[in-house]
């Protein structure tokens, strides 16, 4: 029996919001049975495939036909709305809650920031699978959200579904974190693998295109800047570091041939692209981004392909590491949907 309903609007409507959409329908009767709650999509807005707004929601099934025949949204359909822009629909929707999946920018965060900010004036809790708000503004927006009395939650930003935030938040209780290590980028750690096997820059990058998780211009993974913003919100929000991705000692992985990976295995050591955070004696944090040669017996290398891996360093615990092997797009639309049963289960 249904005994709440929790009315969505999404910014976003790529392979993650396509996932997480499948999603809703195949959780559809477990959420309704076993959590009393129904979900309605009442808008769903996104640059270049249109915008769609029910208040009484959307038809799920009818969107992911759309997408899939017309790789657009019919703008013949009587729920499609013309010109609307995602401010827009945040303002129409009547939603409760708003999901952000748009488009990193590495640059400033936005306009995902913006949608953030205006969805807690709209009084709507939010998630987001969007680091560059994290990375650049949150403490702004988790000020933000504590005033209008709104859950904010972002679980998918850092290694997609892995309960990255959710452990730290429960499992880590009482601990202070000193450092944060990591493997956080698929794209250049599969990248290191293949010139590990003897293999150069281009081909790598093309086979990880292929295998469609590289992006057409990879260079936001190779030149460290995704790797960046991820560390940079982890320790925003982990560390309270208060930093933004400028503030992150970044080099690039361009200069790493597969000369270095041989001489670095040669002296028992394997490179790796770490994202490091650490508190220094002054209680500032250090963020970087870099390759590193890594002792053999190092725990991150052991971490390869498409995996990916974090160390939490702390004063009570000691080391806690968390891998995820090889994930796929189903992993990252878990992360909103664990986000989604974190907000169902504080109702």
């Amino acid at each position: 029996m249904t005994k709440k309903t929790i009315k969505v609007c999404m910014a976003g409507f790529g392979n993650v919001g396509v996932r997480f959409t499948r999603l809703l329908l195949e959780k559809e009767r477990e959420l309704r049975e076993d959590y009393g709650c129904g979900i309605l999509v009442t808008g769903v807005c996104t640059r270049s495939k249109g915008t769609m707004m029910n208040p009484r929601g959307l038809d799920l099934g009818a969107l992911l036909i759309m997408n899939e025949e017309l790789g657009r949204f019919d703008s013949e359909h009587p729920d499609f709305v013309s010109g609307c822009d995602t401010h827009g629909m945040i303002t129409a929707a009547g939603a409760d809650l708003f999901i952000e999946l748009s488009t990193l920018s590495i640059g400033d965060g936005e306009p995902a920031a913006s949608y953030i900010r205006e969805a807690f004036a709209n009084g709507m809790d939010v998630i987001t699978a969007n680091k560059g708000p994290e990375a650049w503004c949150f403490d702004e927006l988790k000020t933000l959200a504590e005033a209008a009395g709104k859950k904010f939650l972002y679980e998918t930003i850092v290694m997609d579904g892995a309960p990255v935030f959710n452990m730290a938040r429960a499992g880590l209780r009482g601990n202070r974190i000193l450092a944060l290590r990591g493997i956080l980028n698929s794209t250049t750690n599969f990248i290191l693998g293949e010139l590990e096997k003897g293999g150069n820059l281009a081909d790598a990058v093309a086979e990880a295109q292929r295998l469609q998780f590289a992006e057409a211009d990879p260079s936001m993974d190779i030149d460290g800047w995704d790797g960046a913003a991820k560390i940079c919100a982890l320790a925003n929000i982990l560390m309270d570091a208060r930093l933004t991705p400028k503030d992150v000692k970044v080099k690039s992985l361009a200069g790493t041939s597969a000369a270095d990976v041989k001489a670095a295995g040669t002296e028992g050591c394997r490179i790796k692209y770490i994202c490091g955070a650490r508190r220094a004696d002054d209680g500032s944090v250090e963020l970087s981004v870099e390759p590193r040669r890594l002792p053999f017996d190092d725990p991150l290398c052991s971490v390869g392909g498409r995996s990916s891996a974090l160390i939490f360093y702390t004063d009570l615990a000691g080391e806690i590491m968390l891998i995820e092997r090889d994930p796929d797009i189903l992993q990252t639309a878990y992360g909103v949907y664990s986000d989604l049963m974190t907000l169902i289960e504080d109702k």
